[in-house]
């Protein structure tokens, strides 16, 4: 009330105290409305009892509940006389077990609060719905179903579920589902759970497995970016197993399949448009359309430029040009690329330097196998070792080389479509063997000289880089124990050329021959004495003696 009333010494009547009496409306005051009680009583009823103020009719009689004495009047409600009646109900519908109509309002600790009837029950999270549920925010607003499990009405406590009702409906509807349950059907369900691999989808009381591979008819790496919980979709029934209730459902099968159009719309060697979907190691994935993905290998995004991820180049969300390079519809596979949208700089390259063209470069790189060496913008060459010395055998190349040394190489070949150039180093100058062999005819007469000794013969220099070897067999008529018996370093000797094998670089000669005819020849090729054997060689640098 807004003024507070004194109370009056006038003694009350025990009858009235907390009864629900019949009143008629006598007068609207300032703070509420009067009515008659009879026995010349009246009591206010409070205008805070209203959110929209009633007209009352002169003598109108209304059902109050008279509280307690205030003043010369009595406080009664109107409001708490329709609560009383709702927790009426409460019971009855607890005794009953009918089934009521409430609204989901907020969430609460334990479960959401319900509207039903003006009073607010609450529903445990466990009895909500049939399945589980981990986010209750999209519950709030919607109406539902529920029974009274619980009432106390001395604390004004109502406890309510909406399972048990949903459980009763399911139950019939899903023997009568499972029973005519079979492929191509259609239903439109909820998606009750998301997880890695997909989504659990409920179609009346029956969940089944949306997999990820079956949701789009393209690439989904994660479901819950285009699912969430309580979502509505349209499925179709893939496959049932009655006896294990294993159900498995299909979307894009709903949709049409964009391959199957693919030979009217695109073609290879066509220009689209798409959109970065994905980044891998190994590529880009992008988007033609929808449903339509194409890879662009890290070998297809630059002519130049080596790309160890896609990410160096592109973005997921990127607008970009490729040209399709290949169409595989079995495997439904489309290959795209970005460089093949640019002129090819290696034709270019195959065009500037011809084979045989001599250029100067810096060292970029050594392996095991070689030097790469730079002899353009972006272009790189590989000399090999067994290009770099016509007689030295390189095992190291980073022992002669380092990166950002400047190197004279001529070109041997350019390979536009594989990207490649080998270059060579040794022909920048002329073979030595050409020359030895020019000098060092099998049966001529030398004077050469002793370039070092071994247990098994003496090398000696034919020209600058080329050695033969006389077999110790070769140095003398008589028995030699060993070469320095007979020869000594750095000295020039006379001797018969008696075998040049050009593709394994040996050259065999003989001291204690002046001439030799060609029955000797063949019998001295077949006996093999004019050159070490594999294993005299291998001996020799490894350092190790025939006894041993």
């Amino acid at each position: 009330m807004a003024e507070q009333i004194e109370q009056s010494e006038v003694e009350p009547f025990d009858d009235f105290y907390n009864s629900i009496r019949e009143a008629k409306f006598v007068r609207e005051e300032e703070d509420g409305y009067i009515f008659d009680l009879g026995d010349e009583q009246e009591a206010l009823v409070g205008k805070d009892e209203f959110t929209i103020f009633p007209s009352f009719k002169d003598g109108e009689s209304v059902n109050i509940l008279v509280e307690r004495p205030w003043g010369d009047l009595w406080t009664a409600s109107i409001r708490k006389i329709e609560k009383l009646a709702i927790w009426d109900r409460m019971q009855e519908l607890l005794d009953s077990g009918e089934v009521i109509p409430g609204t989901f309002v907020h969430l609460n600790k334990g479960g959401v609060s319900v509207d039903i009837d003006g009073i607010r029950a609450f529903a445990p999270k466990s009895q909500v719905d049939v399945h589980r549920v981990d986010d209750f925010r999209p519950y709030i607003g919607k109406p539902g179903k529920f029974r009274v499990t619980e009432f106390d009405k001395k604390r004004g406590n109502v406890v309510v579920s909406q399972r048990v009702v949903l459980e009763e409906t399911l139950k019939e509807s899903r023997a009568e589902l499972m029973e005519n349950l079979g492929p191509g059907q259609e239903f439109d369900g909820v998606v009750r759970n998301v997880v890695k691999y997909g989504a659990f989808v409920d179609i009346g009381g029956i969940e089944g497995l949306l997999h990820k591979s079956n949701l789009s008819w393209g690439r989904i790496d994660d479901p819950a970016e285009v699912l969430k919980p309580g979502q509505q979709i349209r499925v179709m029934v893939l496959d049932f197993d009655p006896g294990s209730d294993r159900l498995s459902l299909g979307h894009k099968q709903l949709q049409s399949d964009p391959w199957e159009a693919l030979d009217t719309d695109l073609k290879e060697g066509d220009t689209v448009e798409g959109e970065v979907v994905s980044l891998a190691d190994f590529g880009a994935f992008v988007s033609l359309q929808d449903g339509l993905e194409g890879l662009v290998h890290v070998t297809e995004l630059s002519w130049l430029e080596r790309v160890n991820h896609p990410s160096e180049k592109l973005n997921v969300g990127d607008k970009i040009s490729v040209k399709i390079i290949g169409i595989d519809g079995e495997n439904r596979r489309l290959s795209l690329s970005v460089k093949q949208l640019l002129p090819n700089p290696w034709e270019k390259v195959a065009s500037d330097f011809p084979p045989g063209t001599k250029v100067t470069g810096k060292v970029s790189g050594t392996t095991d196998f070689g030097v790469f060496v730079e002899i353009a913008d972006g272009i790189d060459g590989l000399v090999h070792v067994s290009d770099l010395s016509w007689t030295e055998k390189v095992d190291d190349p980073s022992t002669q080389f380092s990166e950002g040394d400047e190197v004279e190489v001529v070109v041997l070949e350019v390979d536009a479509e594989q990207a490649r150039v080998s270059l060579g180093i040794k022909q920048l100058s002329e073979d030595p063997w050409d020359l030895a062999e020019s000098i060092a005819g099998v049966g001529k007469k030398l004077d050469v000289t002793v370039t070092r000794l071994t247990e098994f013969g003496a090398f000696v220099e034919i020209v600058e880089g080329v050695e033969g070897l006389i077999h110790i067999s070769e140095l003398s008529e008589d028995r030699v124990g060993n070469p320095s018996e007979v020869v000594r370093p750095g000295q020039t000797v006379s001797a018969l050329v008696m075998s040049f094998d050009r593709a394994n670089q040996r050259i065999g000669l003989s001291l204690k021959r002046d001439e030799l005819d060609e029955g000797e020849m063949r019998e001295y090729v077949d006996e093999g004495s004019s050159t070490a054997t594999l294993g005299d060689i291998l001996r020799d640098r490894l350092g190790i003696s025939e006894e041993e």
